[in-house]
């Protein structure tokens, strides 16, 4: 089980990767960018869009998880539950930095969230979920 794991974040990892160069090279290929600075992070739009297409709907999903150039939605969450629990863990205790991020999912009320998909943003992606009054408020 371990080196599955550890083949699916190096092949996430490689996916990720090659979402940022294209995502790095249509930012720069805009003339507006390319004249001004721009600042991006992969790694952040990788992870939202993955736990989008956790959520999605067939057609949605499968638009989402071309994009993010893997094959199946499950490959997608290893690589955002590495970057959750070791990138972004508060090292202020061990002498490290103190790295501070929300995450969360926004869900009108009127709706319900699959527990599934509740439980993967939660236990995964550490988001919280918190339905959302959209209509009236």
């Amino acid at each position: 089980m371990e080196t599955t794991l550890a083949t699916d974040v190096r092949l996430s990892v490689a996916h990720q990767t090659r979402f940022a160069l294209r995502l790095a090279s249509t930012i720069s290929s805009n003339p507006k960018s390319a004249a001004s600075n721009a600042a991006f992070s992969p790694v952040s739009l990788y992870s939202a869009l993955s736990l989008l297409a956790a959520g999605a709907g067939s057609a949605t999903r499968d638009q989402l998880v071309a994009t993010l150039g893997t094959g199946k939605v499950e490959g997608l969450h290893a690589l955002a539950e590495q970057v959750v629990q070791v990138v972004l863990a508060d090292a202020s205790g061990a002498g490290g930095p103190r790295v501070a991020f929300a995450n969360g999912v926004f869900v009108d009320a009127s709706l319900l969230l699959k527990p599934s998909f509740q439980e993967l943003a939660v236990c995964k992606y550490k988001a919280e979920t918190q339905s959302v009054d959209f209509q009236t408020k």
